[in-house]
Formats: C-alpha cells, sequence, structure tokens
C-alpha cells in the first residue's frame, strides 16, 4: 500500500445529478446526519452518528454505531466492524456512496469473512458494484474473445466475417460485457480501457485463425468523442496486424458529428479498414449522417428484425425501404439477431446482403 494512497467517499450529493467526492482525511471518520461532523449525510433516516471509519495501517475499517437503520457494504447489512475495500458500495440507511482509493496498489485480499449478514429491505442502486474485480479484470488481462459468425445471403449462407465479441473471466464478475461495461461507466476512463482490452485480446486472437475472412471489431460509444486517440489505437492494430481483413463497428447513435465521420471514414479506408454502423433502427435513425458518410456496412438492429416474418406488411415494407436505402448509397446491409428459418427468409426476400444471428451460430470461444 502506497503512503501516497488518498481515500475518498464519492456519491450524488445534494440532489445533483453529477458525482461529487469527499476526502477520508481524518481518522476516526465520523458520518452521520449531525452537522459539524467528518461527513454530514442529506438524510432524515440515517442516526446522528451512524458510523465511523477507522485507518489503520492503510487499511480502512467501518463500525456500525449501533444505527436505527443499518449500515450496508456491498448491500449487505453488516453489524459490528468490517474492513472496506476500493470500490464497495456504502449505504448508510437509504443513502448510497461509494469508497474510492486514488492511486496505490489495488486491494487483492477477500472481504472479513466473519461479517454478519441478514435479510436487505430495497436500497437505491445507482452506484455499481464490482469495481475492484473489474480493476483486477483489467490489471490482469481477464478477458477472451467470443466470434459469432455473418453469413452471406448470395453464397448460400456461406461466412463471410466474424464479430468478435469480449468476454470476461473474473470469476466473480458476468462474464458478457453489459454488466462489465455498466460497472466500467462508473468510473471515468474504464469504459475505454475494457473496451480496448477487449478488441486488442480479441485481434490477437483473430491473428492465430488460419482464415482470409473479415474481423468484425467493436468500440465504446464514448471512444467516439476522442477520434485523433481512437484513430491512433487503430492504426496501431493495422500496424501490428497489416494483412488482416477488418471492419470497424461503431453504434448508430455515435454517428452524429458529420465532420469527424468523415475524417473517421476516410482514415479508416486509407488503412483499408472497412467502417459498420451497428444497431441501426435501435433508437432514433440518423437518416442524415447515414447518407451524409455512408458506411461500408449497415448493421439493422434485432429489434427491428424479431419476428420479422410475422410481422405486419407495413413493418417489412419499411425495413425493405431501409435496405434499399442503404444500397442506394453504396452500403452492404447485415440483419442483426436472426434466431428462426422464417426470419432468415424474411431477411433474404428484403434483399438483406448478409445475415447475423443465433440461427447460423452463436457467439463460439476457443477455435473456430
Amino acid at each position: 500500500m502506497s503512503s501516497e494512497d488518498q481515500w475518498f467517499i464519492e456519491g450524488y450529493f445534494n440532489g445533483l445529478d453529477v458525482l461529487g467526492r469527499v476526502a477520508v482525511n481524518q481518522f476516526p471518520f465520523q458520518i452521520g446526519r449531525k452537522p459539524g461532523i467528518h461527513f454530514t449525510v442529506p438524510s432524515r433516516k440515517t442516526s446522528r452518528l451512524h458510523a465511523v471509519m477507522e485507518n489503520r495501517g492503510g487499511q480502512i475499517f467501518l463500525t456500525d454505531t449501533n444505527s436505527t437503520n443499518g449500515t450496508y457494504i456491498n448491500r449487505k447489512l453488516v453489524q459490528g466492524e468490517q474492513r472496506l475495500h476500493h470500490g464497495d458500495v456504502l449505504h448508510f440507511a437509504d443513502f448510497e456512496v461509494r469508497l474510492i482509493r486514488a492511486r496505490g496498489e489495488a486491494a487483492t485480499d477477500a472481504p472479513n469473512s466473519d461479517m454478519t449478514v441478514t435479510s436487505m429491505p430495497a436500497l437505491p442502486r445507482n452506484l455499481a458494484v464490482g469495481i475492484r474485480e473489474l480493476q483486477e479484470l483489467l490489471e490482469h488481462k481477464m478477458v477472451e474473445p467470443a466470434f459469432q459468425p455473418i453469413v452471406e445471403c448470395a453464397q448460400g449462407n456461406a461466412i463471410h466475417a466474424y464479430e468478435i465479441l469480449g468476454r470476461g473471466t473474473h470469476e466473480q464478475l458476468s462474464p458478457f460485457p453489459g454488466p462489465l461495461f455498466h460497472i466500467a461507466e462508473s468510473i471515468s476512463g474504464l469504459a475505454l480501457e475494457l473496451s480496448k482490452l477487449f478488441r486488442s485480446n480479441g485481434l490477437e486472437v483473430a491473428a492465430q485463425i488460419d482464415t482470409d475472412l473479415t474481423f468484425f471489431i467493436n468500440i465504446h460509444p464514448e471512444e467516439v468523442r476522442n477520434i485523433p486517440l481512437l484513430l491512433e489505437q487503430i492504426s496501431a492494430s493495422r500496424e501490428q496486424y497489416p494483412s488482416m481483413p477488418m471492419v470497424l463497428e461503431i453504434h448508430e447513435k455515435a454517428v452524429s458529428d458529420i465532420p469527424q465521420m468523415k475524417i473517421l471514414r476516410d482514415e479508416l479506408s486509407r488503412l483499408d479498414i472497412g467502417l459498420a454502423y451497428d444497431d441501426f433502427g435501435a433508437g432514433q435513425a440518423r437518416l442524415m449522417e447515414l447518407i451524409e458518410v455512408p458506411a461500408d456496412y449497415l448493421k439493422f438492429d434485432m429489434n427491428l428484425i424479431r419476428d420479422i416474418d410475422q410481422a405486419e406488411p407495413k413493418r417489412r415494407e419499411m425495413v425493405r425501404m431501409f435496405v434499399d436505402m442503404a444500397k442506394r448509397v453504396g452500403s452492404r446491409t447485415i440483419a442483426e439477431g436472426v434466431e428462426t428459418a422464417g426470419e432468415s427468409q424474411a431477411c433474404h426476400d428484403m434483399g438483406f446482403d448478409f445475415i447475423q444471428g443465433y440461427y447460423y451460430g452463436k457467439p463460439k470461444q476457443g477455435k473456430l
């Protein structure tokens, strides 16, 4: 533990929508409703002196001082003293905060097994649990890729490409990207770090596969906010894998700055990397951007495709219209989330170029 470690309580204070921080730098650190103590909790359900933190050799311990409505660590009611760790979510009655350590090494030992756990009432869930475990995942590169096929309609549904999807391998976390990014997005910078790790790991494994098929790679929507940095990272990937056919997927919602998207598309073209807009139709379709800066591929969101074979004619006509529009601007179309023979046939009938979904293959980890 570094002597320069600084601990903070962070949360949404005073009804604000922005995370605030309070330094935990005086011990014993008193927490409660009482004015004038180290951290005055703005909730009438907390006790006047609700809990106390102690620092022993750089380790933080929390004691509930017989509060009326309880103290919770990671949504488990604690009686007596309990050691805290970086990223722990704390509730003092109904008020939620998180303990953060700035600088220094992440804790590696397990929480105290003597903690007393009882039934838990409904508590607010604004701050994600699992920061410490996620940082272990990032530090030790505890991820692996999964590959899902994309088939070509005009070639008898032969495999045209694979999308690289990230999976976590930390035993205390979900393996799926959604829950992992939910945790990562609660700490500035972690989502970008996780996205980069998924991407680099996926390309490293893909390079070992004996195929000349294309690999679709993903980015986090926040990465589009810094196009120069994104291009720097993608350029490094191209330099590392000079002959690998690649397509970069960007969520349709991130396609909002036309001049920046033109820069990105032109630079990707120079690097011989394709561009795909993902999840088209998931929300407000950005038709102007899709026309002004057409991508090589347009991936239709699964919510547009689900049960399309049983849909009303007007819905199928709308999808067909979007497929035709995409082709007119030079984009090839991919139907995502196809799970049945009926959906597959409907996508063929509507003129899709490619299909992706469980009907043709679930994401597969390991060798293809």
